[in-house]
Parts: structure tokens; C-alpha cells; sequence
């Protein structure tokens, strides 16, 4: 697919979000420009208080911005109300974090299928779907497991398995690998990759971490609530990514 055949996921244009009033007003994130096509997978990068965790409350319709338009897949959502919010997030963004926040009384095949329980899929489809997506993070052997009988990284793949499972048009990930040994954590990033390319699926994955980064196509760089630098991925560094992988 072509830069002119792609689908604009993410469109936003002068986005601004203010805490607070008068002199102890905090300009969160100050005039940000960004599109994303569909397909795209894209790391937003910067240090603590950059703002790009707000930017990601935002794009993912847990706050909305202060000033500025943000359409997701063609549809203006900057003045939505918070149930036409919550109605659309469940149906068209699926969240990753560090937190994995499994629930410990179901197993694994269950958790994958709660999200498509809120978002009224019927039973044959949620253990369908549930299945796949067990499958294609690599666990469906484990379907059966609490997520106290699973390891970390274990437990990541099935909060992976369960955001994707409802076939999102977006998946935002908050520091995804935060809590993962390297081993693991390359492991996740290894399975975002294949995520993009197999399913064509939209990718932000906000992260401090430059290896984190580079694991992306395109990083966007944060800094005092604005974007400093927008530029690809060097492709010799994603070929040695994948071959790192593969070793």
C-alpha cells in the first residue's frame, strides 16, 4: 500500500491542553500537529513532563484538548461527549501498558474476551476471535492459565492478545515494556512489529526508551508540549531490529 492509498487514522491539528487557570495554568502539550496513516506504527519519544502522555490521553479519548481538532479515522471527536467517547473508544482503540492488569480470577482465554463482552460481540464470536488472537501472539497453549501461572512477558502477550482481539483501529501503547526483563521485553516488541505488518494494524507507542523507539517507523519527539523532531526510522536499523529478533 502507497502513502496515497493509505487511510488517515490520526489526524491532529493545533491541539492544546491546559491544566489549570490564571498563573498556575500548565500548558500540558502546546500546539501539536500530527497525522498518522493507517498501517503506520510510530513511537512518540521525550522525557518525563514532554507531554506526551497527554498527547496519548488525548488520541486514545480518555481527556479531550483544550483547544485545537482531532479526527480519528475521519470522524471529529474533540467535542464528543464522555459516553459518545467511551461508546467509540471501545469500539476503534484498543490500550497496551505497563501495567498489564489482567484480572487474576479468569484465565486467559477469558480476559482476551472481556473487552468484546462490553462491546456486545456474541458469545461464538468472542471464543472465536479469543482463540485467534491467543494464536497469533503465540500463547494459545496457555488459554487455560490464570495470569498468576503465567511470567511477565507471558502476561504482556495476553494483554496484547486481548487489546487486539476486538480488531481496533488503533492500538496505543504506554511504556508496554516498562516492566519486562530485556528478554521479554524485545519479545513484545518482536510481536508489535508482526502485529503491523500481518494486520496492517495502526501502532503509537509512547516510550522514554530510545531502544523502544527504534523498534518503530517513525518517531515523534516531544519536548515542553511540543513536537521537536518527526522523522523516520533509518531502515538499516529496523533490519537489524528484526534480525536481532530472529537470532
Amino acid at each position: 500500500m502507497n502513502d496515497t492509498e493509505q487511510s488517515v487514522v490520526i489526524e491532529a491539528k493545533g491541539l492544546m491542553r491546559q491544566h489549570g487557570q490564571g498563573d498556575a495554568a500548565v500548558q500540558a502539550i502546546n500546539g501539536i500537529d500530527l497525522v498518522v496513516k493507517q498501517g503506520e506504527m510510530v513511537a512518540l519519544m521525550g522525557p518525563s513532563g514532554s507531554g506526551k502522555s497527554t498527547l496519548m490521553q488525548i488520541l486514545g479519548l480518555l481527556d479531550r484538548p483544550t483547544k485545537g481538532s482531532y479526527h480519528l479515522a475521519g470522524k471529529d471527536v474533540s467535542r464528543l461527549t464522555k459516553g459518545e467517547s467511551a461508546n467509540l473508544r471501545g469500539r476503534r482503540i484498543a490500550f497496551v501498558f505497563q501495567g498489564i492488569h489482567l484480572l487474576p480470577r479468569l484465565s486467559a482465554i477469558r480476559n482476551v474476551e472481556l473487552p468484546m463482552v462490553y462491546a456486545r460481540f456474541s458469545a461464538e464470536e468472542r471464543q472465536k476471535s479469543a482463540q485467534e488472537s491467543l494464536a497469533r501472539v503465540g500463547l494459545a497453549h496457555l488459554a487455560t492459565r490464570r495470569p498468576t501461572q503465567l511470567s511477565g512477558g507471558q502476561a504482556q502477550r495476553i494483554a496484547i492478545a486481548r487489546a487486539v482481539a476486538p480488531g481496533p483501529d488503533l492500538l496505543l501503547a504506554d511504556e508496554p515494556t516498562g516492566a519486562l526483563d530485556r528478554a521479554s521485553g524485545r519479545a513484545v516488541l518482536a510481536l508489535f512489529q508482526q502485529l503491523n505488518q500481518d494486520l496492517g494494524l495502526t501502532i503509537v507507542i509512547v516510550t522514554h526508551d530510545p531502544l523502544v523507539g527504534r523498534h518503530a517507523k517513525r518517531i515523534v519527539e516531544l519536548e515542553d508540549g511540543r513536537i521537536i523532531t518527526d522523522r523516520p526510522v533509518d531502515d538499516r536499523i529496523l533490519a537489524q531490529n528484526a534480525a536481532e529478533v530472529g537470532a
